[in-house]
């Protein structure tokens, strides 16, 4: 703690470092003379505890209504096409970057809404929060969530890629092993279709850990939970204006199933993984 100096007003670095709140009120107590120091030392401690607690609101910082106002004024601006979809991506990231995870989970009610989720089986429950009333999500023009998925050790995001969709998938508890791969062309086959995917990361995601993607940066993922309850909160917006037109249609979640571990490939580092029915994909990758 800063020495102050009884007797005469504060100034210089001392003031200039504290809030405005705190700032105030170590010049007022440097300003007491001796006798009257200890007696204010109490007061102005409690007014210390009041600016600290202004920034909190039931029990969750207020930090966090900035947090959420930014998700949805960012999903505004891509859904109006006034940031490319890898802004977006890089944005999501900062947004997300740093933010405590406790705080998170409160805000969103995390924990009444997967208490009841039991994990029959290897794929994911999702829960569906809500952002409170106060953040202006009015003028998205496109359809868009938040929503938690959760799955047990083994469960996993089965393989996909996505049709005119972004989406971010943040780690908050648990861990998973997660791929990503660049979609680089759609191909019709009579033998089957395929996706021709270049692999662009192969890791384990601890919490505080992400990943997002979009049709120009990242488009195929595949998640496998690597403990007991592991769960990501995701950011989706869908039904984007075509930056990119697509030869294979999505399903009505704009998704399409692959199996990335196919060993057929095109010998440039690409994945010719085949388009696969919901079914045996969910068969392969989740039983």
């Amino acid at each position: 703690m800063t020495n102050v100096t009884v007797g005469r007003q504060v100034t210089g670095a001392i003031a200039t470092h504290l809030p405005p709140c705190e700032s105030a009120t170590y010049k007022v107590v440097a300003m007491l003379n001796r006798r009257q120091f200890f007696g204010a030392f109490a007061a102005s401690a409690a007014l210390y505890s009041v600016c600290r607690a202004e920034a909190v609101v039931g029990g969750v910082p207020r930090n966090l209504d900035t947090w959420g106002q930014g998700l949805a004024d960012l999903n505004r601006d891509l859904a109006a096409g006034r940031i490319p979809l890898t802004e977006w991506q890089n944005r999501m990231m900062a947004l997300d970057s740093g933010i405590d995870l406790g705080d998170l989970r409160r805000y969103l009610d995390f924990d009444r809404l997967t208490a009841a989720m039991t994990f029959p089986d290897k794929l994911a429950q999702t829960a569906d929060p809500k952002l409170p009333r106060t953040i202006n999500i009015n003028g998205i023009e496109r359809h868009w969530f938040i929503r938690f998925f959760g799955m047990r050790r083994g469960g996993a995001v089965i393989p996909h890629v996505h049709n005119n969709m972004v989406s971010a998938h943040l780690v908050i508890e648990g861990q998973f092993h997660a791929r990503t791969f660049d979609r680089e062309a759609d191909m019709q086959d009579p033998v089957g279709d395929f996706v021709l995917l270049r692999p662009t990361l192969d890791a384990q995601l601890a919490p505080g850990q992400m990943i997002t993607m979009s049709d120009d940066r990242d488009n195929g993922h595949w998640l496998v939970a690597e403990a007991d309850r592991s769960f990501t909160f995701d950011v989706g917006v869908v039904a984007l204006s075509k930056t990119r037109s697509y030869t294979l249609p999505a399903n009505k979640y704009s998704m399409i199933f692959v199996d990335p571990t196919a060993d057929a490939q095109d010998g440039y580092g690409l994945i010719r993984a085949p388009v696969v029915s919901f079914e045996d994909c969910a068969a392969k990758f989740a039983a």
